[in-house]
């Protein structure tokens, strides 16, 4: 991907979350994967203003290899160039409320990548491959620029409770995932936050769409990683659909993956 810059250069633009004065820093990376409720099916409608606008020191790799001040929809397909990740429904995701959160706190210039696909069970994360597969094209859009890689956030599974038998190996296919990221991207420490699926739904017809629901829950909630934590979503609002966030809920989501982020970091994960 030959990413560029939309605007004012990047320096000008991250400059202000940096300190005043000499060059300014390489932004934290962060990596958005996974699916629907990463890309985000939260109403665009449901921003407050001052959530519509630009956060100074927070940028943006688009799905069209430009870099620009992150606005929602992060994950818009707009001009998209690796087709294997577009998503045309892509609305509000936790991705901006997290980086919002966590530049107010820390100070320091953040680029966000995103790289989730709606619908896709964690089969089609399958490491390895080139930017054709999910995987491929994640690691190929964080080798395309400069920065340090902070930490990947992660949001997906309810794909895999539509089937009993991928929801059993849900939970080693998860840990054998972020064991090839680390490696592949040399950061053996490097911090894997994971939202834990909602609710289990409660309607009869979802009830018998997802029967692998709690397995896959389960198989989340048993994880024990080094610098790998798991990020509770229950009680958080719901679509009709019982199964993706609505804008409120991102936006706590979002929050508690900043401090979950922060807690992570303070434990000596990814510095």
């Amino acid at each position: 991907m030959n990413w560029r810059v939309a605007g004012l250069g990047l320096t000008a633009l991250i400059g202000a979350a940096g300190s005043a004065g000499g060059a300014a820093p390489l932004p934290d990376i962060y990596v958005l994967a996974g699916q629907s409720n990463m890309s985000g099916r939260g109403a665009l409608a449901d921003l407050t203003e001052p959530e519509r606008a630009p956060v100074p020191g927070v940028m943006l790799l688009g799905n069209d290899g430009i870099v620009r001040p992150a606005m929602e929809p992060i994950d818009s397909a707009q001009g998209q160039q690796d087709m294997v990740s577009e998503d045309r429904l892509a609305a509000v995701g936790p991705g901006l409320f997290f980086a919002r959160a966590l530049i107010a706190r820390q100070r320091r210039p953040i680029l966000l990548i995103p790289c989730a696909k709606g619908g896709s069970a964690i089969g089609r994360w399958r490491p390895g491959g080139d930017r054709t597969t999910l995987y491929g094209s994640c690691l190929a859009r964080v080798r395309s620029v400069r920065g340090r890689l902070a930490g990947i956030l992660w949001y997906q599974g309810e794909s895999d409770t539509e089937n009993e038998t991928a929801a059993t190996g849900y939970g080693a296919a998860l840990v054998d995932l972020v064991g090839h990221l680390r490696r592949d991207l040399g950061r053996a420490d490097l911090p894997f936050l994971f939202a834990q699926i909602a609710d289990r739904p409660a309607a009869a017809e979802h009830v018998a769409r997802y029967p692998g629901w709690a397995v896959v829950q389960a198989a989340q909630g048993d994880i024990r990683l080094r610098c790998a934590y798991m990020v509770p979503t229950g009680g958080l609002v719901r679509q009709a659909d019982e199964l993706h966030l609505v804008t409120d809920a991102q936006r706590r989501l979002g929050m508690a993956m900043a401090r979950a982020m922060m807690a992570l970091q303070a434990d000596g994960c990814g510095r």
